[in-house]
Formats: C-alpha cells, sequence, structure tokens
C-alpha cells in the first residue's frame, strides 16, 4: 500500500465501501430534490420525465465507487451524463454530485491532475457566463450563471486543493520527524558503540594489563622464594597492592555503569601517579628510567590518556621484554605533551618476541586513545629496540 492509499484509508474500514455508501447518499439525495421539484435550475426547458433525471443522477452516482481509488477515471464517466444534463437542462442533483467527483479528483488525483483542475474551469465559466449574459441579453444571467459554477465546481476544487496543501504539508513534517528520528537512532546506536569500546579500552587496560603484571611478579617470586626470599617479599608485596589497584579501579567503573553521569571519568589516574606502575614493572625485573616531567596543568582526559598508554606500554614492555631497561621519555614542546617509551627487544635479525606478535589489543587501544583527545600515536620495531611514540594536545580539543 502507498502513501497515498494509506491516506485514503484513514478513519475507514474499507474505502469503496465507503464511496458506494457516499454514491448511495447523493443519488438518495438527489432524488429526493427531483420528487419534491426542487432538482431542476431552468424551468423554460421542455419538461422531461423523472427517470430521466434519475438515470442522469445515477450515471454520475455509479462512478463515485472509484472516487478514492480512481479519482481521474470517476471524473471523466461523470463528466460524460453532466454534459447531457446540461443540454437536457441543468439540474442540482447531478452537479452537486460532480462536485464531489471534481473534489475527489483534485484531492487524491495526482500532482499534475490537481494543478490542471485547479486552473482548467477558469476560462470555461466565464467565457460561458459572458456568452450567457451576451446570448439573453442580460447581466443577471450572466452573474447567476457565474455564481452556479463557482458554487459546484471552483468551490470543491478549491477547497480540495486547500485541504491537499495541508495534507502534503503534514506529510513532509511526518517524514522530516522520521528522519530526524532515524538519525537519533543512528546517534545513539554510534554512541553506544563508542561507549561499549571505551569500556573495552579501560578493561583491557584494568584486567589485562595488571592481571600479566600479577602473572609476571608472580612467577619471579616462585622463582626467587628460595634463592632471595626477601626480594620474593617484596615481589609478593607489589603483587599484592597491584590487586587491590585493579579491584579499586573495577569497582570504580561499576559505580560509572552504574552512574547516570555520562561526563565522568571513568576509572582515576594521572601522570603525577606513574610511581605504582614503574615499582610494579621494577619489582617484576624491569627497570625503567624516566626522562624529563610532564606538565602538571593537563586537561584531565588527557592527563588519563597519557597514564593509560604509559601503563600499556610498561605491561607491553614487561609481558614481551622481560628483564630488559624501559626507558620513558616526556617534552612539552610546541603546546603539545610528547611520550616516547623505548625498550630493547634483542637483535634485529633474532625473532625475539614483541608487542606486535601479541593479539594487538593494548597497540590499537594506545593509537585509539591518542586519536580520541587529539593526538596520534605510532608503535614499531627500530633496529634492536622497540618504540612507541605518542603526541597529544596540551588541552583536550573539547574545551579549546
Amino acid at each position: 500500500m502507498d502513501n497515498r492509499e494509506s491516506e485514503i484509508r484513514v478513519g475507514f474500514v474499507n474505502p469503496r465501501y465507503n464511496s458506494l455508501l457516499v454514491a448511495l447518499a447523493y443519488f438518495a439525495g438527489g432524488s429526493l430534490l427531483y420528487a419534491l421539484d426542487l432538482g431542476v435550475l431552468v424551468e423554460d426547458r421542455p419538461p422531461q420525465p423523472l427517470w430521466v433525471w434519475l438515470v442522469l443522477l445515477a450515471c454520475v452516482c455509479a462512478p463515485m465507487t472509484m472516487r478514492r481509488t480512481r479519482p481521474l477515471l470517476a471524473l471523466l464517466l461523470g463528466t460524460f451524463p453532466v454534459l447531457v444534463d446540461l443540454v437536457v437542462g441543468p439540474s442540482l442533483p447531478v452537479w452537486i454530485a460532480y462536485g464531489d467527483l471534481l473534489y475527489t479528483a483534485t484531492l487524491f488525483g495526482s500532482a499534475r491532475t490537481s494543478r490542471f483542475l485547479e486552473r482548467a474551469p477558469l476560462v470555461p465559466i466565464v467565457v460561458g457566463a459572458v456568452a450567457l449574459g451576451v446570448y439573453f441579453g442580460e447581466l443577471r444571467i450572466a452573474v447567476w450563471a457565474v455564481s452556479i459554477a463557482a458554487l459546484v465546481i471552483v468551490v470543491p476544487i478549491w477547497w480540495a486543493r486547500s485541504v491537499r496543501t495541508h495534507r502534503d504539508a503534514a506529510e513532509i513534517e511526518r517524514a522530516r520527524a522520521e528522519a530526524l528520528s532515524r538519525v537519533a537512532e543512528l546517534d545513539r546506536r554510534a554512541a553506544i558503540t563508542t561507549e561499549r569500546q571505551r569500556l573495552a579500552r579501560d578493561l583491557h587496560d584494568v584486567v589485562a594489563g595488571h592481571l600479566s603484571s600479577i602473572a609476571i611478579q608472580s612467577e619471579a617470586a616462585l622463582r626467587l622464594r628460595d634463592s632471595d626470599p626477601d626480594r620474593a617479599l617484596t615481589v609478593l608485596e607489589s603483587v599484592r597492592s597491584g590487586s587491590v589497584a585493579a579491584l579499586q579501579e573495577m569497582q570504580s567503573m561499576v559505580r560509572l555503569l552504574r552512574s547516570d553521569d555520562t561526563d565522568e571519568i571513568t576509572t582515576a589516574g594521572r601522570l603525577a601517579d606513574l610511581e605504582p606502575l614503574t615499582a610494579s614493572a621494577r619489582a617484576a625485573g624491569t627497570s625503567v628510567r624516566i626522562d624529563g616531567r610532564p606538565p602538571a596543568d593537563l586537561d584531565a582526559e588527557v592527563d588519563l590518556t597519557a597514564y593509560r598508554i604509559v601503563q600499556e606500554t610498561l605491561t607491553n614492555a614487561v609481558k614481551h621484554a622481560p628483564g630488559r631497561p624501559v626507558t620513558l621519555r616526556f617534552d612539552d614542546a610546541d603546546g603539545r605533551l610528547g611520550i616516547e617509551v623505548v625498550n630493547p627487544i634483542g637483535d634485529p635479525d633474532t625473532p625475539d618476541p614483541s608487542p606486535a606478535r601479541g593479539a594487538g589489543h593494548g597497540l590499537r587501544n594506545i593509537a585509539e586513545r591518542a586519536a580520541a583527545v587529539g593526538g596520534h600515536a605510532r608503535s614499531g620495531r627500530d633496529g634492536n629496540e622497540w618504540r612507541t611514540y605518542v603526541q597529544l594536545p596540551i588541552a583536550n580539543r573539547s574545551t579549546t
């Protein structure tokens, strides 16, 4: 069913049945006018038997059964008995019924038909009225003809045009509302996808990073339990502190998921709090050297992003290059924060494990986090070193 037919069916169970009732109503009302001798408009014509008027009225009312499904065809079929009625002697019931056909053809026909019907009657009506006035030699006849024509022809057409204009405007507004609804739904889905990606990154940082560190430190503690019990105890203390930190971050994430505040940062973390990260790496046997200091007035989101990136790079270094030193450099030239993390991974011709040989989630998270705040990141093997370089804006682009 197209939009036009949907509009037709509003408020009616069956449009054909409704059109049949309308046709019967017009025929019954016209028959009553004929019976009361109120139907004939011109008295000086030869009188016609009642059945002639009823046949003409029936011929006009019969096409009304198609007034909504085939309005133009109904109008054409109704025009022939109207022309006969005009010759025999104009009668009010026939022209009233024909006005309904004009109305429905203008309202439910094509746009071209509707525009044509709006303009087509004007010239014939004026010419006919002038011709009648000249023929009878009375201005009153011309005025009377124009008034009757306006009543039964022009008014139904203009009324239908007005209804159609409002209906088309309503359809445009409805289509616009549906388009806005679709755009809102797409925005909602995009927001959900973005939030899921952010939660996936945070879960990877919290769970994978801490668990990886705990696993490596636990293995180191097992190796040292006999040879160096004191150091093994230090490693176990680091394991405990890392477990507590992971639990706190998971609790913070759960609170965020239960909260209605969508602007809240998922979990805490700032570059000023790097000591637990470096201590955890050192406890796993990886020395960390820090060159330079990050600015103290970083935007909160940029600060958290930088913290998460450093956390991920240290986790990768501990996992894929255990026991090898890591150098962490900071610089803030040209209004951007630069972070470089370098660690040796062996001879360039040997297949030493590197972060690229893993699943790649960490490297992808680093790039996504940097891009989310208007920065960029690149990671890769440089000779016998693995190098990660990140540039972030000093202030978040959303706040500038």
